[in-house]
């Protein structure tokens, strides 16, 4: 039986750490992307549309429910099966691109329920009275809506950050090489000799990295508000 070695968590940080900047790209496409796609089903919830508000309810709770790591398995495993089938073949796009598309649609219905409750946050009072001295809507919502809209979804935002970036320890699954990838490659390399305090070191890195977007995300929000009446 292997005796747990603490010197061997240092050693494998940086080991761990090679794979940061697949990690960062992971997330900060996911991140765009899954905003982007939130925008689109907020605005189809806050929609009078009544069909494209119960689609919007739909993704969202659809998107909500589903846990990461199945969405993960149906569209690598399952997609390129079925669009095969009607001639479109995938074999060329990475595996990166496939864990990108998953984690942004998971994170997007998060994105969207923020996006949503960051506008209603807003009191309606502002806008009626941006129309009525002559703002077009769209100025109304740039210049009052939108600046204080931020302002309130930034804790948001924060905490949906670090989610989606603790869910991108999924891309191993798919053989994506991100720095769970990395220190699961590490331990085989010595035959799990180390395993324990390879995945403490893992662990470490993770927690670490969270803990500095929790505070840029409090700073970003003092930074913000400050002067600002949110």
């Amino acid at each position: 039986m292997n005796t747990f070695q603490p010197i061997e968590i240092l050693r494998a940080v940086p080991k761990i750490f090679q794979a940061f900047p697949t990690t960062m790209l992971i997330l900060l496409a996911s991140l765009a992307f899954s905003m982007l796609i939130g925008a689109v089903f907020a605005m189809m919830s806050l929609s009078r549309n009544k069909v494209l508000n119960a689609v919007s309810k739909g993704y969202v709770s659809f998107m909500r429910g589903i846990p990461t790591l199945i969405l993960i398995f149906l569209i690598y495993l399952g997609m390129p099966q079925l669009l095969k089938q009607v001639g479109i073949d995938m074999t060329g796009i990475s595996l990166t691109a496939y864990i990108i598309a998953c984690l942004s649609l998971s994170a997007s219905a998060n994105m969207s329920e923020m996006m949503r409750s960051a506008y209603l946050a807003v009191d309606k009072g502002q806008r009626e009275a941006a129309l009525s001295v002559g703002m077009s809507p769209a100025a109304a919502f740039a210049r009052i809506i939108l600046p204080q809209a931020v302002g309130v979804a930034i804790p948001a935002l924060g905490n949906n950050m670090i989610m989606l970036f603790k869910e991108t320890s999924l891309a191993f699954t798919i053989g994506v090489l991100d720095m769970l990838g990395k220190a699961r490659a590490v331990s085989a390399a010595n035959y799990g000799a180390t395993k324990l305090e390879i995945y403490i070191a893992a662990g470490i890195i993770f927690w670490a990295l969270c803990f500095l977007m929790e505070k840029g995300t409090k700073l970003a929000e003092k930074a913000y508000t400050k002067g600002r009446k949110i």
